[in-house]
């Protein structure tokens, strides 16, 4: 049998690295659009055999060139804060030329919640994370009825890496003070999930199309609360790390102008969504936070160095 080639977008990302990275260990060639080929990140997927074309998602040639001889293509696009209309009609574009390059199996890294945002009591319909929710749910659609042989949508939870550089530059305090400001309550669930792991949920899709065909799959390794994940960060870190819970009052105030306090808020209830069950019967081992943890030991320790 010849080789796969998977088309996957945001290569240097952090799901798009991780399903990059996943699949060239497992022999499957990557094509990859890149608009630095000279990056830590492109470089570090050149030199594993990627195979790397420069430019952007609204060029048509470059698109097009990285999806030759493609026979499955992964997206995961990150929301314009500016073109609220970006995602969606890249996402288009993607599946376009995926479609156009005779790929069979298209797989989306979508999100929880995305299949009915209406049930999160915090979301405010009119807001930034109402208006992304729904995008994702229209891509969804997009790539259910785009006719790919095969499709297949993750729904990955909270990512682990969010409080590790760089991904938890948006939170100075935590950085900086040991204390995460947020906007969740002391009860709620977070769903947790290594991003890695959504590598290797694609992997396993990649080689079994007919299994994961159709299928909408949820990503979490378990069920976490913030004083839970803070907790962890302090033993991981030998540092005083603690949550700080907004009041209603401080929320209300910043949630308009601060998408990842609005989110939080948000994310109070999107523990409704997980289904241990559904995720665990796939046979993929997940990471749990913990281990996550003891893996990137050296970015905990670059994050949290400024701690006393």
């Amino acid at each position: 049998m010849s080789q796969q080639t998977i088309f996957v977008s945001g290569a240097t990302g952090t799901v798009g690295g991780a399903v990059a990275h996943n699949l060239l260990k497992a022999n499957i060639a990557v094509h990859a659009l890149v608009r630095d080929p000279d990056s830590p990140a492109a470089r570090a997927l050149a030199d594993l055999g990627a195979r790397l074309t420069k430019g952007g998602y609204d060029d048509d040639a470059p698109l097009k060139d990285a999806m030759k001889n493609v026979n499955g293509a992964f997206l995961n696009l990150t929301p314009d804060f500016i073109d609220h209309t970006w995602e969606l009609r890249t996402a288009k574009r993607i599946m376009a030329a995926a479609k156009e390059a005779g790929a069979v199996h298209f797989i989306y890294s979508s999100g929880f919640a995305v299949q009915a945002p209406e049930k999160l009591e915090h979301c405010d319909p009119d807001s930034f994370v109402s208006m992304v929710l729904h995008s994702k749910q229209s891509i969804e659609k997009a790539v259910r009825e785009a006719g790919f042989e095969y499709w297949t949508v993750l729904r990955p939870g909270s990512f682990s890496s969010n409080y590790l550089l760089p991904q938890a530059a948006p939170f100075p305090d935590l950085i900086n003070k040991g204390r995460f400001a947020n906007a969740f309550k002391p009860t709620s669930k977070i769903p947790t999930l290594d991003p890695y792991d959504i590598g290797g949920f694609a992997l396993a899709a990649y080689r079994d199309p007919t299994r994961f065909s159709r299928q909408e799959i949820p990503l979490s390794s378990e069920m976490l609360t913030v004083d839970e994940i803070m907790a962890k960060l302090s033993k991981a870190s030998g540092k005083d790390i603690r949550a700080v819970f907004l009041t209603e009052e401080e929320i209300d105030s910043q949630k308009a102008g601060n998408p990842f306090i609005a989110g939080q808020l948000a994310a109070r209830d999107m523990d409704q969504f997980a289904d241990e069950e559904n995720t665990r019967s796939w046979g993929i081992t997940m990471t749990t936070f913990d281990e996550f943890l003891e893996r990137e030991r050296e970015r905990v320790m670059q994050t949290y160095a400024q701690l006393a």
